[in-house]
C-alpha cells in the first residue's frame, strides 16, 4: 500500500521548483523522467500546450491507478503553479477517478467536481457525501468476505470519505460482551475475523501478521487489529422493544399461528441460483420476519463458543438451536444457553446457574 506522490512536471524532466523540486528531493523522482512512473512518484507533464496536450497524460495516469489498485494516489494540484492553468480547467481531466478509494484529490478540485451535489454554495470548505453503494436486501456471511476484499484498500486505509457499503457486524469480544462495528472497521482473513479499534485495552491483542498478510502493507496509524468471534449481520428489523435484530438472534415469534421460539439466519446463503432473505429456517419450512406480529428478543446462538475452534457459520448455530435438531438437548435447556450469551461454558448446568444466581449478560 505504497503512497505515491503525482506531480506536474516538464517532459524533459527538469525537477527544477514547485511540486517538482520536492518530488525529486524528497519522493525519489529520477531526473530526466518527465512522464510517468518514478520512484515514489508519477509525473504528469504540463508544460508542453494547452489542456487537451495534458490530457493523454491524466489518461495514462488512470489506466495506471487501475493497475495499480494497492498503492495511494497523492495528487498534487498540477498545472495550477508555473504551468499558468487554473483548478476550473484541470480537474475535469480527473472525473474518472473522483471515486477511486486510492486517489486523493485536492479538496478545489473535489468541489468542482461534485459541483451539483453542493448543497449549500456558502459551504465551500465541506466536500459533499459520496454516493450510496447498492447492497444485496439480506447481506451472507460470503457477500460480506467479498465486500471486504473489493473495499480491501478502504479498510487498510480508512478513507472515511469513500464510498462503501452500510453494513453493521455484530461480534463476540469475551464473556457476557458482545461489540458493533461498521462496515470499515472489520475484515475476513480466512475464516476468522478481525476488528480495528483504538481502545488501547487490545494493545496487547494486535496482531501485526494478519495485518501485513492481508494488505501487504504496515497500516500506520490504523489502531490495533484483533481476532473476534462474528456474531451476525445488522438486519432491517427491530424486535418489540424497538432494538435492532441481527442474525444469530433467538426471538420468541408471535403471528397468525403461535410460532414459538426460533433463530433468526439467512435463507438461501449457499444457493448462488436464488436471491438470500432473512428467514427463521426449520425442517421442510421456514417463517419470515413478516409473518410475524411480533419479535421479542429471547438472547443468541452464541453458547458453547470455543475461541480454539474454526469459526462456525451462523447458519449452522441457528440450525443447532432449532427443534429439528437431533442431539437430544432439550428445548428449555436450549433456551437458558441463549439467554445468557455470549459464552464458552461448554457445561448446560453453569447456564442454569446463571438463571438461579439472577446473573444479567450483554
Amino acid at each position: 500500500m505504497c503512497e505515491v506522490f503525482v506531480f506536474g512536471s516538464n517532459l524533459e524532466g527538469w525537477h527544477h521548483g514547485g511540486a517538482a523540486r520536492m518530488a525529486y528531493d524528497r519522493f525519489g523522482a529520477e531526473w530526466g523522467v518527465g512522464a510517468g512512473a518514478t520512484g515514489k512518484c508519477y509525473a504528469i507533464p504540463t508544460m508542453q500546450g494547452g489542456v487537451k496536450d495534458i490530457k493523454p497524460y491524466v489518461d495514462d495516469f488512470v489506466e495506471y491507478v487501475k493497475n495499480h489498485p494497492d498503492n495511494r494516489f497523492l495528487v498534487t494540484r498540477i498545472g495550477c503553479g508555473i504551468a499558468g492553468f487554473t483548478d476550473m480547467e484541470i480537474a475535469p481531466l480527473f472525473k474518472d477517478v473522483k471515486d477511486t478509494p486510492n486517489v486523493c484529490l485536492p479538496k478545489e478540485w473535489l468541489l468542482i467536481l461534485y459541483e451539483d451535489e453542493v448543497l449549500d454554495t456558502f459551504c465551500t470548505d465541506i466536500i459533499p457525501g459520496k454516493p450510496k453503494v447498492e447492497i444485496p436486501e439480506a447481506i451472507t456471511e460470503e457477500d460480506l468476505k467479498r465486500l471486504c476484499k473489493e473495499y480491501k484498500y478502504v479498510i487498510g486505509a480508512r478513507i472515511v470519505s469513500a464510498p462503501k457499503p452500510d453494513i453493521k457486524i455484530r461480534y463476540v469480544i469475551d464473556r457476557g460482551r458482545f461489540g458493533y462495528a461498521s462496515f470499515g472497521d472489520f475484515f475476513f482473513f480466512g475464516d476468522y475475523l478481525y476488528v480495528w479499534t483504538r481502545d488501547k485495552e487490545f494493545a496487547e491483542d494486535h496482531n501485526q501478521d494478519v495485518v501485513e498478510g492481508y494488505f501487504g502493507d504496515e497500516c500506520k496509524g490504523r489502531g490495533y487489529c484483533h481476532r473476534v468471534i462474528f456474531a451476525g449481520i445488522a438486519t432491517p428489523y427491530r424486535d418489540s422493544n424497538g432494538d435492532r435484530i441481527y442474525t444469530g438472534d433467538v426471538l420468541d415469534l408471535q403471528g397468525e399461528y403461535k410460532y414459538g421460539i426460533f433463530a433468526l439466519g439467512t435463507l438461501g446463503e449457499n444457493n448462488k441460483d436464488c436471491k438470500a432473505e432473512y428467514a427463521f429456517v426449520l425442517d421442510n419450512h421456514c417463517i419470515t420476519p413478516e409473518m410475524c406480529k411480533s419479535m421479542t428478543r429471547v438472547g443468541t446462538v452464541f453458547y458453547q463458543l470455543d475461541w480454539n475452534d474454526v469459526p462456525h457459520k451462523i447458519a449452522e448455530l441457528c440450525y443447532r438451536f432449532q427443534p429439528c435438531r437431533s442431539d437430544g438437548v432439550a428445548e428449555k435447556d436450549r433456551i437458558v444457553m441463549a439467554k445468557y450469551t455470549p459464552n464458552f461454558d461448554q457445561e448446560i448446568w453453569k447456564y442454569h446457574a446463571n438463571e438461579i444466581l439472577g446473573i444479567e449478560f450483554n
